[in-house]
């Protein structure tokens, strides 16, 4: 990529120094992270970001001729155990989501902040095929009550299960949450 496709890219002008290109990209940044936040539940949707990142990510190592050993991504554990059951399952979740939350608002690169999204990915397609497995006695709710971003509250569904606190209110909740995730792996596939 030329520098001026570049600096068109990311809506700069061919005259703006190195300060105002950084500036500029760190605003880029902030939009970035704040949109996978926003949007890390539906990883089909994280998918579509990983291009137009790609194009970002290209576009500010042009318009700041950075080195490619200068931008470097942020590698995550990988989640991978197998829980042993619910609890452990939810623990481990919550755990790993917030170290990626965390990471990325870390992040000071959009090479660094795709790295954790890549992970988010990874998470929430693993967390959706070990919520299906761990609570697979439960009857999925109507498709018309789901709403795909909307992933249930985990920390109140592992009270609700280390309290033994499993009302009609939880149920419905896991109910939904299974439609939910039917609902994205039959968008996904």
């Amino acid at each position: 990529m030329t520098e001026q496709m570049a600096m068109e890219l990311l809506g700069l002008n061919p005259s703006d120094d190195e300060e105002t290109i950084r500036e500029h990209v760190e605003s880029i940044l902030f939009d970035v992270k704040k949109d996978i936040l926003s949007k890390y539940v539906v990883p089909s949707l994280l998918r579509k970001k990983e291009a137009q990142l790609d194009e970002l990510i290209a576009a500010e190592s042009a318009a700041l001729k950075l080195p490619s050993n200068e931008l470097t991504e942020v590698v995550s554990e990988r989640w991978e155990t197998l829980p042993q059951d619910r609890v452990q399952f939810l623990e481990q979740y919550e755990q790993h989501i917030s170290a990626l939350k965390l990471q990325l608002m870390q992040c000071n690169s959009l090479l660094a902040a795709k790295g954790v999204m890549t992970h988010l990915i990874l998470s929430q397609e693993y967390y959706m095929v070990l919520f299906k497995m761990f609570f697979n006695e439960y009857a999925e709710a109507l498709p018309e009550e789901v709403n795909s971003r909307e992933i249930i509250d985990t920390g109140k569904l592992l009270h609700a299960l280390k309290t033994d606190q499993l009302d009609n209110k939880i149920v419905w909740a896991i109910e939904r949450e299974i439609a939910r995730i039917d609902r994205i792996t039959r968008l996904s596939a």
